[in-house]
């Protein structure tokens, strides 16, 4: 009886977590497209743009507004299977982490792969020597997310130029995930364990808790609590960089008068500062920061 409310309780915990992911994942990403226009600074290189080696925007070009507008999506595509596949720019600016961030990345797409690999086989679409190819992605994709995110832990703990700015729930996420990728390679590694796995998220699926082994039940747990951990977290940054990058590193729409945009922009433009520098006063809206000489350049006639 113990045993059949443990497995009830596993279930319910799995359809949870998978709710709280999508509808947080969904909420974040809905916060994030209705957010305020972002006030559009200048940054190169834009990837969509066509023939041009350093990567500048068509609003360089003379009378651009005579010009018709292109884009290359290959510049889109290629940049981001740089960044995803090969994480160019940790290699490029921090390649001390780029050796762990590196497998840990790989092994957390392996992940994935044998997760939707484990639903088509539990929907019995999947015929054939499927099992073993999601034992060996499964081995080979949590031993190498649990190396990598040890790896980036240690970084964080040891690197004096890493410590000050890693906080504790980045530990927590780095730990939570060296488990996840432990259980995951133990229990694909195991004899019969993807076959058992497969046929335990078949029961799942229908509502009818799976009696599973301690260590299949427990790879499943945490893989849960990891789902519904996720959308509160920056690790959500695997959605969160198509904003970051086409709505605001590559946004170079015209702002035409009377458009929208223009409309989104100038209430940006209200908004109040609550920062200072030498060039950026605390209390004035970014209307007044960007109209207004700071007080030094006004003095040397800058």
């Amino acid at each position: 009886m113990a045993e059949t409310v443990v497995f009830a309780i596993l279930t319910a915990w799995i359809w949870v977590a998978l709710g709280v992911m999508v509808v947080g994942c969904a909420w974040r990403a809905m916060s994030w497209a209705r957010a305020p226009e972002h006030l559009r600074w200048d940054l190169y290189p834009v990837a969509h743009e066509p023939g041009r080696a350093h990567g500048g925007s068509h609003l360089e070009h003379k009378d651009w507004w005579t010009r018709p507008r292109r884009k290359s999506h290959l510049g889109e595509i290629s940049f981001m299977a740089l960044e995803i596949l090969l994480l160019k720019g940790v290699w490029e600016n921090n390649r001390k982490i780029w050796w762990g961030s590196l497998p840990f990345h790989w092994g957390l797409y392996a992940l994935v792969l044998t997760t939707l690999g484990v639903f088509l086989a539990a929907t019995g679409l999947v015929p054939g020597p499927w099992p073993t190819v999601l034992a060996v992605a499964g081995t080979l994709g949590g031993s190498a997310t649990a190396a990598g995110a040890l790896i980036l832990l240690m970084l964080r703990s040891t690197d004096p130029r890493l410590r000050p700015c890693t906080a504790p729930v980045d530990r927590l996420n780095l730990t939570l995930l060296i488990l996840v990728g432990g259980l995951s390679a133990a229990v694909a590694a195991g004899p019969g364990g993807m076959q058992t796995v497969t046929m335990a998220v078949a029961q799942i699926a229908r509502l009818d808790p799976p009696r599973v082994s301690a260590l299949i039940g427990l790879q499943m747990a945490t893989a849960a609590l990891f789902l519904l951990y996720l959308p509160f977290t920056r690790m959500v940054h695997f959605f969160a960089k198509y904003f970051t990058y086409h709505k605001v590193r590559w946004d170079d729409r015209e702002v035409l008068p009377g458009s929208s945009l223009e409309r989104r922009l100038r209430a940006s433009l209200d908004f109040g500062v609550t920062w200072s520098a030498e060039h950026v006063r605390t209390g004035e809206t970014w209307l007044e920061v960007a109209t207004t000489l700071p007080k030094e350049s006004a003095k040397n006639g800058d």
